[in-house]
């Protein structure tokens, strides 16, 4: 039938008491039984509940019940509206290994996984309607449709699958991954026209056909069998960083070009390829194999350039706590005390103490956006709600922190950070050979609130070699209903990020909007590859006197720090101490733009 444990669906169609039925959940979906739920749990930890907001499904062609049901959901969340855009929904689409034909057109806060070990184990073909797998253009008739059909199409992704339907439609404007793809056909990033879209990212993939970005602002590439990018940005960038062309089969050379553009191309000016980073691992992700679910840890290779389906080691999930949306911090922290990795099921989880890690090599993985946030307790004041120690090789992927109340902007009564990886007191190198990454990380302050919200900093970094991969850190510019485009009440946020360790490298970093200046780095011998900021009236990105070596590619609107004195800067902009250049390139404290 294709959801999991379906047998709750002929549940809901009699009547039957407490004991032997579930309502259906938030989504509508009647998923798991008293009875099923109890064999579930027997059946852990190799077929572990994740909870009532995964829709796992079997291989074939999708029923026109669940058809209609993946419908009924877009329908519900696709709009601008506060219950959808900002609404406390969350959901996982899993697909086990097979060809499946079923539509799904993504809505906020859903994505769908592939179960296979690499993408060519899940074939997605189009379903009853045709359509397939994809995110549309805003109709117009939703509220958002008319005015900008796309600008706001956060928080969905397509991960692990082999999208086999003629092309791919990916209309999105940040927080929204494409991750381990092998796409059949064009890759569309955007409707044309008026339809404006704001930043994406691709990781990890094979397009056979072009990448078609349209009037895309800003997209991040990395890791991709791909032909080029079909034209330079516009307000922004298009990077590359780590890719393959398809025709030659060698990597793209390094290149930047910020200044040829043509009218017809809506300003597009932006446009870099970097090689390969030192050092880099994928994603973890779950999958499915002989009837059980494992967590897979890929390997760090170095200097490797294209996409990486095959290498990394294979966890049992006797090895991972799943997570429900009731689970303590608490009952999270003993989990990662005693070795375990963490899956985060979708759900809305308030926090009532700092989830730590000191525990080495561990993953926090998020399914459907899963998003933590901190209750308004003396206990987060100057700390972490994810605080991460002086150890190697964690992991956290697909993670949401959004920050909790705060009453005014005195930051000395505030949670410290939304995410703090290494301890400021204590500083720790890190290793090389077994780096921290982030992946497909969002931050956000304000946006749901009906109450003033904030945090002193989005993500602190003080621990060495600390990788990220897709990161949004948004402080928001449109909130819920009641306070609209002016988002009263207030978000307080000093800095998206702040950098306090050398061999630190951020790929794909968008950050918009601080009270202070939005990045602040004091690290050295530090890789800043396609970075997105914007700000009304504050700097941009403020690079300590000390900092010696460091890379910058990608960057729109790179503020040089008010602390480099004018001689440092090209003669373009001697004029100002604040200097705006499209692209930064640091070398034994030179600073440059091109």
């Amino acid at each position: 039938m294709g959801l999991w444990l379906l047998a709750a669906r002929a549940c809901a169609s009699v009547s039957c008491d407490d004991s032997e039925c579930e309502q259906p959940d938030a989504t509508g979906l009647v998923q798991v039984t008293q009875k099923t739920r109890a064999k579930a749990n027997e059946a852990e930890p190799t077929n572990p509940d994740f909870g009532p907001n995964v829709i796992v499904l079997e291989p074939g062609a999708a029923s026109s019940a669940i058809e209609d049901r993946l419908q009924s959901l877009y329908e519900q969340y696709i709009s601008w509206d506060e219950d959808a855009q900002f609404g406390n929904h969350r959901t996982a689409i899993l697909l086990k290994p097979g060809e499946h034909q079923v539509d799904v057109n993504l809505w906020y806060y859903s994505g769908v996984h592939g179960l296979g070990v690499s993408p060519e184990d899940v074939v997605v073909k189009p379903g009853l309607r045709g359509e397939g797998v994809r995110v549309e253009q805003q109709p117009p008739s939703y509220p958002g449709g008319p005015l900008l059909p796309n600008t706001n199409t956060f928080w969905r992704t397509i991960e692990n699958v082999h999208v086999a339907q003629g092309k791919l439609d990916f209309f999105v404007s940040q927080a929204a991954p494409l991750r381990s793809v092998k796409v059949d056909g064009n890759l569309h990033l955007s409707a044309g026209g008026s339809d404006w879209t704001s930043g994406g990212a691709l990781m990890n993939s094979d397009v056979s056909g072009n990448i078609v970005t349209g009037t895309q602002q800003q997209w991040y590439t990395r890791g991709t069998l791909m032909r080029p990018y079909d034209h330079p940005a516009g307000q922004g960038s298009y990077a590359c960083i780590s890719c393959v062309d398809r025709e030659s089969g060698l990597p793209f050379y390094d290149s930047w070009n910020f200044e040829q553009h043509q009218p017809d191309q809506t300003w597009h000016s932006g446009l870099t390829y970097m090689g390969a980073p030192e050092v880099f691992a994928e994603k973890p992700y779950i999958f499915f194999h002989e009837g059980q679910y494992k967590l897979r840890i890929p390997e760090v290779l170095q200097n490797h350039a294209g996409p990486d389906w095959q290498s990394g080691s294979t966890v049992g999930f006797e090895k991972v706590f799943v997570t429900k949306a009731e689970t303590t911090a608490a009952q999270i922290n003993t989990a990662i005390a005693a070795g375990k990795h963490i899956v985060f099921t979708p759900a809305v989880y308030y926090l009532d103490e700092p989830i730590v890690v000191n525990h080495p090599n561990t993953v926090l993985l998020g399914l459907g956006f899963a998003t933590l946030i901190p209750k308004k307790l003396p206990i987060f004041i100057g700390r972490g709600v994810i605080e991460v120690g002086n150890v190697d090789g964690v992991r956290l992927a697909g993670v949401f922190v959004q920050a909790g109340p705060m009453d005014s902007p005195d930051f000395s009564k505030a949670v410290g950070a939304l995410v703090r990886w290494g301890k400021p007191e204590e500083p720790y190198a890190g290793t090389k050979s077994n780096p921290g990454f982030i992946y497909d990380f969002i931050a956000r302050v304000g946006g749901p609130d009906h109450e003033p919200s904030g945090v002193g900093n989005m993500l602190e970094i003080h621990n060495g070699w600390v990788i990220g991969d897709n990161l949004w850190l948004w402080k928001a510019d449109h909130c819920v209903s009641n306070s609209g485009a002016l988002c009263i009440p207030q978000r307080y946020v000093n800095h998206c990020l702040v950098v306090n360790a050398e061999n630190v490298h951020m790929y794909g970093l968008m950050a918009e909007h601080a009270n202070d200046d939005i990045v602040v780095w004091n690290g050295e011998k530090d890789v800043l590859a396609q970075r997105r900021a914007d700000n009304v009236s504050l700097k941009d990105l403020l690079l300590s006197e000390r900092v010696q070596v460091h890379t910058g590619r990608g960057q729109q609107a790179m503020d040089v720090a008010k602390s480099a004195t004018c001689r440092e800067l090209p003669r373009q902009c001697r004029r100002s101490r604040s200097c705006s250049v499209w692209n930064l390139r640091s070398r034994a404290g030179t600073v440059g733009g091109r």
